[in-house]
């Protein structure tokens, strides 16, 4: 265990290819947030049993590690979060299987970036989940997007305000970020959203997320 430093988050990092963790650590060290690494692994079991013993506040993983398929590693991830219910983490992934993605979204202190997003961006997002905020990408939003353009929703009871909200969510904005823009309040922005979900029938921002490709569609549409 490495001693940790006053007021610093605690991070822990697991990828199957060492180069990768040597990588992640130097580009989290490069951010300027006050953060310390204490826990580096290459697979998920490994980093599972190690957190059980470091304290740790957020875990940056792939879905899988050394010997292990992406179902094995979403399933240790999926019982860790229940062994560790304040532990927040991020899922850094290059899986773009929307099925395999939508189970992580149910609980709420999993973030998912995708490997693909450009590295001001990933910056971005590590250091918004650094501050509390949950994040989902754009292109994991993408990815979860619903593929059967036969499904028929309640888009036309939308607002113009509920839409906009909805169109800045799914282009990586936070809530704060949003209300800021608009000039509004973060609580204004946060009933837009949550109207806008009861509408749409939805429960979590994993449903919302896979409705992405119809809503967008339609906001063309209508404009």
């Amino acid at each position: 265990m490495q001693p940790l430093t006053p007021n610093s988050t605690s991070i822990a990092l697991m990828d199957r290819y060492p180069l990768t963790l040597v990588g992640l650590s130097g580009f989290i060290e490069g951010l300027n947030a006050p953060t310390q690494i204490v826990v580096q692994e290459t697979s998920m079991t490994a980093v599972s049993e190690a957190l059980l013993y470091q304290p740790t506040d957020i875990l940056i993983t792939e879905l899988s590690g050394l010997s292990e398929t992406i179902a094995e590693g979403r399933k240790k991830l999926l019982e860790l979060c229940v062994q560790l219910p304040s532990l927040r983490v991020i899922v850094y992934t290059r899986c773009q299987a929307g099925d395999e993605l939508k189970a992580l979204l149910e609980q709420v202190n999993i973030s998912v970036i995708a490997r693909d997003d450009t590295l001001p961006q990933v910056g971005e997002f590590f250091t918004r989940v650094f501050d509390g905020e949950r994040v989902l990408s754009p292109l994991i939003g993408t990815c979860l997007a619903r593929n059967d353009s036969e499904e028929i929703y309640n888009l036309h009871h939308l607002t113009r305000c509920e839409n906009d909200v909805l169109t800045f969510l799914f282009n990586g904005m936070s809530l704060r970020q949003i209300a800021e823009l608009q000039r509004r309040s973060i609580k204004t922005i946060s009933a837009h959203k949550c109207n806008a979900m009861r509408k749409l029938q939805v429960k979590n921002d994993s449903e919302l997320f896979s409705l992405k490709k119809n809503i967008t569609q339609q906001f063309v549409v209508n404009e």
